[in-house]
């Protein structure tokens, strides 16, 4: 089995790329391999940020700040 990131073999006993996980319907990969491509892709959590109008991006960043901003008050 390998990782559909770095295709390197998943059951060796090196562990420093991650516990397996599972992508649902892709396959499996190393924790870091997978985290690493959701942060090249931009996406964070069920958004992908590449993708998003730029009206609409402009809108969650404000929304981001207003948040940040009544967390630090």
């Amino acid at each position: 089995m390998r990782c559909m990131f770095c295709n390197s073999n998943m059951l060796e006993s090196d562990k420093s790329k991650g516990l397996p996980v599972t992508i649902p319907g892709k396959g499996v990969a190393h924790t870091h391999c997978a985290e690493a491509d959701l942060v090249k892709k931009r996406v964070f959590g069920n958004i992908h940020l590449a993708d998003m109008e730029d009206d609409d991006l402009l809108e969650l960043y404000e929304l981001v700040q207003v948040e940040v901003n009544e967390r630090s008050a």
